[in-house]
């Protein structure tokens, strides 16, 4: 009997020192993943506010859906004007020259995004696409464009990542 245990008694303590360890270890990677996670969703719904707000310059409103925004970051053009001269000197005659760059260099002049991507929902593995929505709200008596993208499938069950709101001019996201 003394001998069993001496092997059975060091068996239970190693299973049982595993499973303490274990059950403080698993909820650590499991926020690191989340943590990981919504960092890519919150990366690209940064593209997806650039890509907004260059959207809202050209047409004075933000885009309602995926379609509409990536079709006019890759077919609209986006006047950049260029003023020759010196505009202090009452001498020299200003000339204005306009070149037209690609509305997705205006919303993305240093990154290369791809935005045929830009609706989906990074590492889900349902390819699951963002919720997306605008409209033209009234504030003090002025009328203001909003809009809001939603993570609808959010991977930490505790928080959705939303970025901007219908209901007010924020456009900033919820982690923020």
């Amino acid at each position: 009997m003394e001998k069993a245990l001496r092997i059975i008694l060091p068996l239970v303590i190693l299973v049982l020192a595993y499973l303490l360890y274990d059950s403080i270890a698993r909820p650590i990677r499991e926020q690191k993943k989340i943590a990981q996670i919504e960092e890519k969703i919150i990366t690209r719904l940064g593209h997806i506010k650039a890509a907004q707000f260059a959207y809202k310059d050209l047409t004075g409103k933000f885009s309602n859906n995926f379609d509409t925004l990536i079709h006019a970051l890759k077919n609209e053009q986006w006047p950049v004007v260029k003023a020759i001269g010196d505009p202090e000197d009452s001498t020299t005659v200003m000339v204005y020259d306009t070149t037209y760059i690609s509305l997705y260099e205006y919303a993305f002049p240093t990154k290369d995004v791809n935005i045929d991507s830009l609706s989906f929902v990074p590492l889900n593995p349902k390819g699951t696409k963002f919720r997306m929505q605008a409209d033209i709200i009234t504030v003090n008596n002025t009328k203001v464009a909003v809009f809001e993208v939603e993570d609808p499938e959010p991977y930490n069950k505790e928080r959705a990542l939303i970025l901007g709101d219908l209901t007010q001019p924020v456009y900033t996201g919820n982690w923020e």
